[in-house]
């Protein structure tokens, strides 16, 4: 029997083991389709495809084939594939794989020898796991030389391997199984990636139907989901969704309502106009990252082209308003943080309170580590939140994985 005959047929023997043994995992590799590709040094998925190189597939025994099948219908799963969103290629599949390789352990599923595991990310999201591997990184100028080339790197990160002719290349990461590529663009053969987490969080959901059924339901299963479910959403569309309801709004007919169209209703669709003043607070305490704050700046400032507000206020701030920034219709916002003490949030609201200024909204971008005041103003307050900490009032938005 060929190599790629006999290779193919173990891999179906495993599926089918899986099945029996751990039906979550098993039922769920069915919505993946094979594909042979020896550029591959050992397996990949999109969240369409399950790439293996055969050479690769023939060193394993069995059990540890099952378990690496496992490893990586999870990626899919806990939509990695759709959740990259301008990582590192090469750590943001470290992080995954750290995420997904304890659960698998303690399923008591097997893996090939010197795969990604430590215990202090157990429990963590990948985007926890990267922020965290990024900032040992960042620290550490010399890591990544050290770190070597990455399985999750792809030269073409739009195209996954379709032929052996022309395949790019995916080295592997030391310590690594597989990788996880970023899903494929839609066409008229593939769904679009709206289309696909849903396929995806219904496959879940029956699979994890089948194996309480059962009676084997993977431990630490459903704080996995939930904590991918929450990382799923990503901060910047909290943002933007909590910053927008802020925004007057009115009805009229001069603007119908597309989204009813289709059905022959016909209703008025809603106007917003420009907003007055917005205020932002920068927490200089020390807790907010370069990359965070960067990150931040950026959203805001591509929030702020859409609303057309009249001035905008900048108070950087930690036990006491340092400096004010104030920047008037049009003008690009750049954050300069000063400071560096303790946090309180009360001398913003004071700031405003004294010299009559009502924003249309208010937003801090702190970790929340501080002392409030003790009520809340007349107006809308959102937190850009890089710690764990909750608000009084207004509404948080997490930045942890930022």
């Amino acid at each position: 029997m060929r190599i790629e005959a006999r290779t193919s047929c173990r891999i179906q023997k495993a599926r089918t083991a899986l099945v029996l043994d751990h039906p979550f995992f098993g039922s769920l590799l069915f919505r993946l389709k094979d594909c042979e590709c020896r550029s591959i040094q050992t397996m990949a998925t999109d969240g369409v495809s399950l790439y293996y190189n055969p050479d690769f597939v023939e060193t394993l025994n069995a059990a540890t084939l099952a378990g690496t099948l496992a490893h990586e219908v999870m990626h899919p799963a806990l939509h990695h594939h759709v959740r990259r969103s301008g990582r590192d290629p090469k750590r943001w599949n470290m992080a995954c794989d750290y995420a997904i390789n304890p659960l698998l352990v303690d399923a008591g599923l097997n893996l090939p020898e010197g795969v990604l595991l430590d215990n202090r990310f157990r429990g963590m999201s990948a985007e926890q796991i990267y922020s965290l591997l990024d900032s040992e990184a960042s620290q550490d100028s010399g890591s990544e030389d050290e770190e070597g080339e990455s399985e999750g790197e792809r030269p073409n990160a739009d195209q996954p391997p379709a032929g052996e002719a022309n395949e790019p290349s995916a080295p592997m990461t030391e310590g690594g199984i597989g990788q996880v590529l970023d899903a494929p663009a839609s066409d008229k053969e593939t769904p679009t990636i709206e289309e696909q987490i849903r396929e995806w969080n219904i496959a879940v959901n029956q699979a994890t139907t089948i194996a309480k059924h059962a009676g084997k339901v993977p431990a630490g299963l459903n704080r996995t989901l939930e904590g991918a479910a929450e990382a799923a959403v990503d901060w910047r569309e909290l943002l933007r969704r909590h910053w927008s309801d802020t925004i007057p709004a009115d009805y009229s007919w001069m603007r119908l309502n597309r989204r009813h169209l289709w059905t022959g209703l016909y209703l008025p669709g809603v106007v917003r106009e420009g907003v007055g003043e917005v205020a932002i607070a920068v927490d200089c305490s020390g807790s907010v990252s370069a990359r965070q704050l960067r990150l931040f700046e950026a959203e805001v400032r591509s929030i702020l082209e859409g609303q057309r507000p009249e001035r905008v206020y900048v108070l950087y701030f930690d036990a006491m308003v340092h400096k004010v920034e104030t920047y008037e219709a049009g003008e690009r916002i750049d954050l300069n943080p000063v400071g560096g003490g303790g946090t309180e949030f009360g001398p913003c609201f004071g700031w405003l309170d004294d010299r009559g200024i009502r924003p249309q909204t208010l937003v801090f971008l702190t970790d929340l580590y501080g002392s409030f005041p003790p009520s809340a103003p007349s107006y809308p307050v959102l937190w850009a939140s890089t710690g764990s900490q909750k608000a009084p009032f207004g509404e948080v938005i997490p930045m942890q994985a930022a």
